[in-house]
């Protein structure tokens, strides 16, 4: 078994490192590459994977790496890295300020353990691990109260291939429009469920999303006190491209909507 109160200390200065090389970049000008039509990757994201990939392949040299933008590394320990270096590059390339450093640990289930979310544009820190509450700078969080869908705050993105399936993405954000008091979108949805697990948000849902996107938050979420699932209830998993984040009282309103 990890000693995960220790990991998480260790990992702290290893996500602090990556957001100050985010930064560095982010009044650049950002030499900016396209892996798919919308989907982009800039040099900061790639300068904040290796310099994540080489720290913890230092610190824990047996387990996986699971990174979003070159890095695969099969486990020997049972346990995998699955990270994020910046969780938010379109907004990052705008210089709109919702972008993250996202980091988890797996264990040989696929389910994270301990989850670090950094915003290095406003120094947020959101951290936690199995059993252990989550944080948010070194206090306590929890997930909102709210029980009723029509005065809930929700948040959403939009995957890469909306194009391609555009009315039932519409449909479904009109579900939601037509009942919730309003709607919110960062494009990082590491933010966005920490955000539901810091009661900012009550409910987050989106699909075209991978493993490094929901893996760190979905610890961080559990451990304020709330709820995951896929769109129809089923037991969430980070390999499924979709997911419902909520504070618990109002997921089953929520999936009814998705």
């Amino acid at each position: 078994m990890k000693n995960l109160s220790n990991i998480s200390s260790q990992i702290k200065p290893i996500a602090l490192k990556a957001g100050e090389i985010i930064m560095s970049y982010l009044l650049k000008d950002k030499k900016i590459e396209y892996k798919e039509e919308i989907n982009m990757v800039t040099e900061a994201d790639k300068e904040s994977e290796n310099y994540i990939v080489k720290s913890l392949k230092e610190l824990f040299p047996n387990d996986g790496i699971l990174a979003e933008e070159n890095h695969k590394i099969e486990s020997k320990s049972g346990y995998t890295w699955v990270i994020d270096p910046l969780d938010g590059t379109t907004s990052f390339s705008h210089n709109f300020p919702f972008f993250a450093v996202s980091i988890a640990l797996v264990n040989e289930k696929n389910i994270p353990v301990l989850g670090v979310v950094y915003n290095p544009f406003y120094n947020e820190y959101f951290e936690a691990y199995e059993n252990s509450g989550a944080k948010l700078n070194s206090k306590p969080i929890n997930v909102s109260t709210v029980d009723n869908i029509n005065k809930a705050l929700i948040g959403t993105g939009f995957p890469y291939y909306r194009r391609e399936h555009m009315q039932r993405i519409l449909n479904r954000l009109g579900n939601f429009l037509n009942v919730v008091h309003d709607m919110r979108r960062t494009g990082s949805a590491a933010l966005d469920i920490c955000f539901v697990a810091a009661g900012r948000l009550d409910a987050y849902y989106e699909e075209g999303l991978k493993p490094w996107d929901t893996a760190a938050a979905y610890r961080i979420l559990i451990e304020a006190g709330g709820m995951a699932s896929k769109f129809d209830g089923k037991d969430f998993d980070i390999n499924f491209p979709e997911i419902i984040a909520s504070n618990a009282k109002i997921h089953p309103q929520v999936i009814k909507l998705c």
